[in-house]
């Protein structure tokens, strides 16, 4: 088997982004449907599921269902490992994606949330979107390194501040409150997703020979 050069590498980085891009805009669509009117709405959902189906396409591609599946022995092994957990990574974003269209879609006829709620949850969703930029940028810096913890860890602190309101505002709609707390573990974890594929692919870079 012959070691994984520069050449493999670029091409293995430049997929990675354009999954992340993908990822983007495919939470982007489903995070603005809940703003749109319902016609708009209806647009919006076939842009998500436009983006959703391209980033599976891509994904598919990337890693089959299982590691041993369509493997060759001239397989480099960085690209095998490094896609096998970036197409895991992405193809949980796209799940966490549908998640939230699917919600936004299911609260286009509802009361908007209360803003205790709706302001912390824009904010999280907010910087979700923003490591997802911070993460794709990473990936196709050549001297970037993974995304440092704080940024993962403020929004992993955003979460759990939302949690704590949603368990101390009275009068809340428990269906309300359950939407909120799923949409919040949604966009935490796309955001913790979209860091390891960074890391993933700093290792990939740290990893391989020069020519």
């Amino acid at each position: 088997m012959q070691e994984q050069g520069p050449r493999q590498a670029d091409s293995d980085v430049q997929l990675a982004a354009g999954l992340l891009r993908l990822a983007h805009t495919a939470l982007d669509e489903a995070t603005a449907a809940p703003t749109r009117s319902p016609a708009g709405g209806g647009k919006g959902m076939a842009a998500l599921d436009r983006a959703l189906g391209e980033l599976q396409g891509m994904v598919e591609e990337l890693a089959p269902t299982r590691p041993t599946v369509g493997v060759t022995a001239a397989a480099g092994i960085r690209t095998v490992i490094t896609g096998m957990y970036v197409a895991e990574d992405v193809g949980r974003m796209a799940v966490l994606a549908r998640q939230v269209g699917d919600i936004a879609w299911a609260r286009r006829s509802k009361p908007p949330l209360a803003a205790s709620v709706a302001d912390p949850l824009r904010d999280i969703g907010e910087a979700a979107l923003r490591l997802i930029d911070q993460a794709h940028a990473s990936v196709l810096s050549p001297v970037a390194g993974p995304i440092p913890d704080a940024s993962s860890a403020d929004i992993e602190d955003r979460q759990s501040r939302l949690v704590r309101a949603l368990l101390s505002v009275s009068g809340l709609d428990v269906m309300d409150a359950v939407d909120a707390a799923v949409l919040s573990r949604c966009y935490a974890e796309c955001a913790r997703r979209a860091a390891s594929v960074a890391a993933h692919v700093a290792l990939l870079r740290e990893t391989t020979p020069q020519d």
